[in-house]
C-alpha cells in the first residue's frame, strides 16, 4: 500500500481511469479464457472497457497486460487518471449519477461500505480466480460474505524503516517505548543526523501515524472498530490517539523532523535517507527496494523496521490489501470486463505483474511467491512483539485523509491540540453518518 500511502495510508473531481495488473493461480489453470466470454460467444468487436484510478495507481506493467489483452481479444482498455486527492469524490459522483467507469480502483478494506457495494459494485465471488485469492486478499475485497473485487497489490504497511549501518555506529537498537524513541532520536541529532525524515507537507501523509495505532486502541478498548462503526464511540475519547497526537507532536517541537518539516515533501526523501542525511522515515515494507533501485550503492536493501512507537505502540499495523479493483454493477460489458479479469489472473501474467511491482510485497494469490521478501516486512514482525492488526482506516468506517491531513498539519502550526484534531475528524464522521442514513 503505498504512496502507495502510502508509502503510504492512506486518501477526489473528475471521471478517472486507468487499468490495472492482476492475476493469480497456483497452476496453469486460470478458469475462462480470454478469447471467450464466460458463456462462451466470441467476445464483441468494437468494445472499449473503462477503467477508473488514482494518478498513481497506474503503472507501466498495467499498460502492458492492457495491451496484451486487447491484442489478444481485440477488446480495448481506456485508460484516464485524475489527481489522488479528487479521485474518490470523482468515483462517489460518479457512481450518484450512474456515469461511472465499467471498472473502478478503491483502497480496500471496510472503507468500500461508503461505496454502497450491493447497489453498486458485482458480485464476484463465483469467478474462477476467486478461490485462489489468499485470505488476507478475500478479507479485503469482501463485504458481507460477498468478494466484490479483484485484489492484486500486497498487505503492507507504513513504519519506522531505519539505516542499519548508522544505527550499528551509534549503538542504537529498535525503541520498545515512546522514551527509547526519544532518546535514540536524540543521540542521532546530538551526531549532527536528522533523525526522521517527515514530509508534513504532503497532506495525504499526515494521517498515518495516527492510521497506525489500531491495535493499540483495540487493546486499551476491546470492541471499540464495533461501536465507531455504529457511530456509538468518539475518536477523541480515545486517549491512545490522544497520547499518539501528542507524542507525534513532540517529535517535530524537539527538531527530529528537521526545520521544517511542513515545508518538506515526499519525493526528496529517497536522496535523504541513501546518502544517511536522515536515519529514518515512515514508509511502506518495499520502500527501500525503490532507494536500492535509485542509489545501488546506499546498501537500502539491509535495512529494518520496527513499528511506529507513538502512544508506545508495539504492534505493526497493515492493510488489508491496497489498492482492489471493483466492477460497476451497471456495467454494459460484463462477459468483457470478466473476461480481461480472467486474462490478468493467468498465471504467467500474474508473474509479470509482480515482476516488474518492485513496491509489492506479498503477493494475493496463492502459489505465487516473491523471493525474497524485504527486509523490512520480515523484520516489522519480528520487532513487533504487541502483534499485528489492521490499520484504522481499515477498521472503521468514514476515514477520511484529506480531512485528517489538515487537521494533523494544524497541530504541527500549533493550530489545534490533539483533542481538536480528533474532534474534527469526528465531525465529519457524524455528518457523513448522517448523510448516508
Amino acid at each position: 500500500m503505498k504512496k502507495k500511502s502510502m508509502a503510504i495510508a492512506a486518501a477526489l473531481c473528475a471521471l478517472a481511469v486507468t487499468v490495472a495488473g492482476c492475476g493469480g493461480g497456483n497452476g496453469g489453470n486460470s478458469g475462462a479464457s480470454a478469447t471467450a466470454s464466460p458463456g462462451g460467444e466470441a467476445p464483441k468487436k468494437d468494445v472499449t472497457i473503462t477503467v477508473g484510478a488514482a494518478q498513481n495507481w497506474v503503472k507501466d506493467i498495467d499498460r502492458t497486460l492492457a495491451d496484451k489483452f486487447t491484442a489478444k481479444t481485440g477488446i480495448k482498455v481506456d485508460f484516464q487518471v485524475n489527481p489522488d486527492d479528487q479521485y474518490q469524490n470523482i468515483i462517489k459522483t460518479k457512481l450518484a449519477t450512474k456515469e461511472a467507469p465499467d471498472i473502478f480502483y478503491l483502497l480496500s478494506g471496510i472503507g468500500l461500505t461508503a461505496y454502497q457495494p450491493e447497489k453498486n459494485f458485482l458480485d464476484l465471488s463465483g469467478e474462477p480466480w476467486a478461490a485462489r485469492l489468499t485470505d488476507w486478499a478475500r478479507e479485503g475485497s469482501s463485504i458481507g460474505g460477498k468478494l466484490y473485487a479483484l485484489n492484486m497489490w500486497s498487505v503492507d504497511g507504513w513504519q519506522i524503516l531505519y539505516n542499519t549501518e548508522i544505527f550499528k555506529k551509534y549503538n542504537l537498537t529498535p525503541p520498545k517505548n515512546f522514551a527509547e524513541f526519544t532518546a535514540l532520536c536524540q543521540t542521532l541529532l546530538n551526531n549532527g543526523i536528522q533523525p526522521i525524515y517527515e514530509n508534513a507537507k504532503d497532506i495525504w501523509h499526515m494521517h498515518l501515524w495516527l492510521n497506525d495505532l489500531s491495535v493499540a486502541m483495540e487493546k486499551a478498548n476491546p470492541g471499540i472498530f464495533e461501536k465507531l462503526n455504529r457511530n456509538e464511540a468518539k475518536l477523541a475519547d480515545q486517549q491512545v490517539l490522544v497520547q499518539g497526537l501528542e507524542d507525534y507532536k513532540t517529535l517535530n517541537d524537539r527538531g527530529f523532523f528537521g526545520k521544517n518539516a511542513l515545508s518538506v515533501e515526499w519525493l526528496p526523501g529517497y536522496e535523504a535517507m541513501a546518502t544517511g542525511k536522515a536515519a529514518m522515515i515512515l514508509a511502506y515494507t518495499t520502500y527501500q527496494n525503490e532507494v536500492a533501485d535509485q542509489f545501488p550503492d546506499s546498501k537500502a536493501d539491509q535495512w529494518e523496521m520496527f513499528p511506529v512507537p507513538i502512544a508506545d505502540n508495539d504492534a505493526f499495523a497493515h492493510s488489508a490489501g491496497g489498492i482492489v479493483r471493483i466492477v460497476n454493477a451497471e456495467t454494459k460489458h460484463a462477459d468483457e470486463v470478466k473476461m480481461y479479469f480472467n486474462f490478468l489472473a493467468e498465471e504467467q501474467n500474474v508473474r509479470d505483474y509482480y515482476a516488474e511491482r518492485k513496491d509489492l510485497g506479498e503477493t494475493s494469490f496463492k502459489g505465487i511467491e516473491v523471493s525474497p521478501l524485504p527486509k523490512a516486512l520480515t523484520s516489522v514482525k519480528a520487532n513487533s512483539p504487541g502483534g499485528a492488526g489492521l490499520t484504522v482506516q481499515d477498521s472503521m468506517t468514514y476515514w477520511d485523509e484529506n480531512v485528517i491531513g489538515k487537521a494533523v498539519q494544524d497541530l504541527l502550526l500549533g493550530a489545534a491540540t490533539p483533542k481538536e484534531v480528533l474532534q474534527k475528524i469526528d465531525d465529519h464522521r457524524a455528518k457523513t453518518f448522517a448523510a448516508v442514513q
